[in-house]
């Protein structure tokens, strides 16, 4: 019985709807400023990583996910209506950025579209590209 038990856990693991992942990438019109984040295929908004970039200066959750200075991910909230998004420091004590969405659908089609705000260096209109 406990093999069996095992074996199904490990299949439940290797199953995980956490491996599916897929970007979100959001810009402003003339690419001045950007907020890209990875998420899971849960039912909830499930952050697995983010970049951030406005000019040269580009921070990232992950060295794997590209070069720029450490960042974390702060409040993840998600609703039928909107996604709002806060990038942290590393010590979860600073905000980086924010990234406030509204979505809508129609069938297959998603849009998200809102504003990005980065302390120190401005606010933008984005649209984004992702499932």
């Amino acid at each position: 019985m406990k093999k069996l038990a095992a074996i199904a856990a490990l299949g439940v693991a290797l199953s995980s709807p956490a491996l599916a992942t897929e970007w979100i990438s959001c810009a402003a019109p003339g690419g001045e400023a950007s907020f890209d984040f990875l998420v899971s295929s849960l039912d909830i908004l499930a952050i697995a990583g983010l970049n951030v970039s406005v000019g040269d200066k580009v921070w990232a959750s992950d060295v794997a996910y590209g070069p720029g200075d450490p960042v974390e991910v702060g409040q993840a909230f998600e609703d039928t209506q909107t996604i709002r998004i806060d990038a942290m420091d590393e010590a979860i004590s600073q905000k980086i950025a924010e990234l406030r969405l509204f979505k809508a659908s129609e069938g297959d089609v998603f849009v998200y579209a809102g504003t990005l705000r980065i302390p120190g260096y401005g606010a933008w209109a984005v649209s984004c590209e992702g499932p």
